[in-house]
């Protein structure tokens, strides 16, 4: 295959921005079979988005459908804060997301072709992340990190050991080291 800059990195990851993490996953269950889906707690989030910092709080989930990892992140903000995921205008689907082992590496290769970060964070363990802007090309943005395989392992077999029905909403807890 003739390589490009969005074949360079694998899409992993499916993201929705959603009103309510719970009845979205159970309808993306109903829909695609897919999950179980795991959720977080709310966590106060600040990133770099357009170049101005801001905060607000993010709660996410996970699930899986098929060999993709579906993300949903439900945000609260005070109504009419802009922010990376209601930027948009909608809920529903909102990024793909490719792991990158090289982020400088990947970050350049779009800033150079002229795509610019919409949204740039570090999580409390040290992991960057960004959002590509292609909403002029393609309609959504593309997220950027270097893998979590450890956790992402965890999602995978849930869902392949899953008999679809039995505790399909759960919380997540980090491995102990």
């Amino acid at each position: 295959m003739h390589e490009t800059i969005l074949n360079k990195y694998a899409t992993n990851q499916i993201s929705y921005y959603v009103e309510d993490l719970e009845a979205f996953a159970r309808q993306h269950m109903a829909l695609f079979g897919s999950g179980p889906f795991f959720y977080m707690p709310p966590l106060p989030t600040t990133c770099n988005y357009r170049g101005r910092e801001i905060e607000f709080i993010m709660q996410t989930a996970f699930g899986q459908f098929g060999n993709l990892q579906i993300e949903l992140v439900q945000v609260t903000v005070e109504p009419g804060t802009p922010n990376p995921y209601a930027e948009l205008g909608h809920y529903g689907f909102h990024h793909l997301s490719n792991w990158v082992d090289d982020f400088d590496g990947a970050m350049k290769i779009f800033t150079d072709a002229g795509y610019e970060p919409l949204f740039t964070m570090e999580s409390g363990n040290g992991m960057r992340v960004a959002y590509i802007d292609l909403t002029r090309t393609l309609g959504h943005y593309l997220e950027m990190h270097r893998p979590i395989k450890q956790i992402w392992d965890i999602y995978a077999a849930a869902a392949r050991d899953w008999d679809g029905v039995t505790d399909p909403w759960r919380p997540f807890a980090f491995p102990s080291a």
